[in-house]
């Protein structure tokens, strides 16, 4: 394996989009990505060719075994899983940083790394992922959460700044309240914008055409938040206290949605 004198070492353990993506941009920013292995050796190659660099192992423990940093980027049900099989042959050497990017997994699960010197941390950038390209591009100026010991948080924090991104410095008692904020603002909000397209959709909007009347509202909305902050961004009759316009929206809701009216309630 050739070693370029003077890089930090990285392996790339699970070969997704997010492995990908971390991969691609710290082997840019000065970063040796030493190895790449995945549970399909083909998800493997094409991490390889994305990031232009990385040597591809079918076994996990070797793939650690090649890195100064490695990175647990596998689904959360196996994280733990793969880190005890890598602890279990020998795999990590005394001092590696072992992380993984679970938003709503404490760095814990990994504690078993500790038996051979290992640090742990776990590295979440709020932000979500389609593919490794929008993710390289989206990573920049996000703000990434970390915790976990307080040596690999100084490594964490380095590695922060090369993606680009912002750090939060959060505690491993909390993390699940942390990934909560994350899930209610993201996955409630698809939520909230189905709603408001099937209401569309009750009065002979077709859904596609609804969607598209509403982007510049929502985008809007989401730009005002950023400009104006929470509650400055809130507009319309909640914000004017128009009482009668609201309880209008109710009696409506009623009549035409009876199955929805108590998310309004």
């Amino acid at each position: 394996m050739k070693v370029i004198k003077g890089k930090t070492k990285i392996a790339i353990i699970g070969a997704g989009v997010v492995g990908s993506a971390i991969g691609y941009i710290l082997k840019n920013k000065g970063y040796k990505i030493a190895g790449i292995a995945s549970r399909r050796l083909e998800s493997a190659k094409k991490a390889a060719s994305f990031i232009g660099e990385g040597e591809i192992f079918k076994d996990i423990v070797s793939a650690a075994k090649s890195a100064d940093i490695v990175f647990i980027t596998t689904p959360d049900k196996v994280i733990q899983e793969v880190c005890d099989k890598i602890t279990d042959n020998g795999g990590f050497k005394k001092g590696t940083i072992v992380v993984h990017m679970s938003g709503a997994l404490p760095s814990t699960i990994l504690n078993s790394s500790k038996r051979l010197g290992a640090k742990i941390v776990s590295v979440h950038p709020l932000q979500s992922f389609a593919d490794p390209k929008e993710a390289v591009f989206s990573l920049q100026g996000s703000y990434i959460g970390i915790e976990g010991d307080k040596d690999a948080l100084i490594e964490a924090k380095k590695i922060v700044k090369a993606l680009g991104g912002k750090h939060i410095v959060i505690s491993a008692d909390t993390k699940a309240m942390y990934h909560a904020g994350a899930v209610v603002v993201s996955n409630y909000l698809v939520a909230i914008l189905d709603l408001g397209v099937k209401i569309y959709e009750a009065v002979g909007i077709p859904k596609e055409t609804a969607l598209q009347a509403l982007m510049p509202l929502i985008k809007g909305t989401v730009s005002n938040i950023e400009r104006l902050g929470i509650p400055g961004a809130l507009t319309g009759p909640i914000a004017r206290g128009d009482v009668s316009v609201v309880e209008m929206h109710l009696d409506e809701m009623r009549k035409n949605l009876p199955h929805m009216f108590r998310l309004f309630t």
